[in-house]
């Protein structure tokens, strides 16, 4: 055991989560939130007592990750779900499944030149791809990519042309088989699942802080990296042995690189008097055409099974507003990297921010897992 002390920069999911092992064994720990609360994006609030996040936040993920979800779920119990996902095609006025269901594609009117494009990919075999663009068109053909790819993502991360998205997409392309017999959104191979209790997953935040030391309504003002000291926005200092950071790197270092670019949303709470909105086991409508400005419709009861004569839906609309999501060009990880290389090796950056990488709970979770057993055993 140990008498070290960590100071947790944002209190979060990740910084609940590292916060736990450190505790655990044996270390002082200080969690630095500069809102009022701790929970971050995954935390429940209620709007005319309808529990509801900001963003879906369902436990989503390959059964490689069990062992996340085994951890949570001793905490936290959990329900399987079975979902479907409805896109709107407003050119056809018509909903389908997303990812798209074979038997959809004669909704559409385009579906002719659809079931054209197809056969030309399969005979073609592989391509390969370099960016967003190149990779859907690879996969599903020019006609669907631009029907549920292409200004979806344009909307969704403020670009004027996807051959901008550049990270991650240098790989060789097959044609993408459309989904065929169930329409439940990852039915076989994956967990899908959301809290029972009815504040979501509030008591884990409570669980995994439980001896720290909280520090709200506050904020890093200045790290000095050679004495191991914060300096916080209400003018204290905190010397500490570790630093485990949440935050964008380029913080850290007062932005001397250049500021990473995010996006995040703007969430819009509407009640409606009819006890469900949308049809059975749909949870969520994706907009992925360039005449709305929302990209997703979520219709909360159906994760939280609040019970209530009427139904809470909300609309998330693209926005510069807040930071929450990393913008995955090539520049902008090049720079987050660039700044994470400088940080000693006693700080510790984590989480979606930390990392500059679109992490989920279960990659956080299985990171905090290896995290203690190769720093705090």
């Amino acid at each position: 055991m140990s008498n070290k002390s960590a100071a947790i920069i944002g209190g979060g999911f990740s910084g609940c989560s590292y916060a736990y092992f450190l505790v655990k064994n044996g270390w002082d720990v200080t969690i630095i939130e500069k809102s009022n609360l701790i929970g971050g994006g995954v935390k429940t609030f209620f709007h005319g007592g309808h529990p509801f996040t900001y963003g879906p936040r369902h436990f989503i993920a390959p059964e490689s990750s069990m062992p996340a979800f085994e951890f949570l779920e001793k905490v936290i119990p959990m329900r399987h779900i079975k979902k479907i996902n409805y896109s709107y095609q407003e050119p056809d006025d018509v909903f389908t499944t997303y990812p798209l269901h074979q038997d959809d594609i004669g909704k559409l009117s385009c579906s002719s030149q659809i079931f054209e494009e197809l056969k030309l990919l399969e005979a073609s075999g592989e391509s390969k791809a370099h960016n967003f663009e190149e990779f859907w068109i690879g996969r599903v053909g020019k006609t669907l990519y631009e029907r549920y790819n292409k200004f979806y993502n344009m909307k969704a991360w403020f670009l004027d042309d996807n051959r901008k998205m550049d990270f991650g997409f240098e790989a060789t392309v097959k044609r993408k088989p459309l989904e065929k017999g169930s329409r439940y959104e990852f039915h076989t191979g994956w967990i899908n699942a959301y809290p029972i209790a009815h504040d979501g997953y509030n008591k884990y935040f409570q669980w995994s802080t439980e001896g720290t030391t909280k520090l709200l309504n506050t904020e890093v003002k200045k790290i000095n990296f050679d004495k191991k000291q914060i300096t916080l926005s209400n003018g204290e200092e905190i010397n500490t042995d570790m630093i485990i950071s949440t935050t964008s790197p380029d913080l850290l270092f007062d932005y001397d690189l250049g500021e990473l670019k995010y996006v995040g949303r703007e969430v819009h709470k509407i009640v409606l008097p009819i006890e469900q909105v949308l049809p059975d086991d749909v949870y969520f409508i994706y907009y992925p055409g360039p005449k709305e400005t929302q990209t997703r419709v979520t219709e909360f009861k159906k994760f939280t099974n609040h019970k209530s004569p009427n139904s809470l839906i909300t609309l998330e609309v693209p926005s510069l507003k807040n930071k929450l999501y990393p913008t995955l060009l090539k520049s902008q990880v090049q720079l987050a990297e660039k700044y994470i290389k400088r940080l000693p090796e006693y700080v510790h950056s984590v989480g979606r921010m930390g990392k500059y990488r679109y992490v989920d709970i279960d990659d956080i979770l299985l990171d905090a897992i290896q995290f203690e057993k190769d720093y705090l055993k």
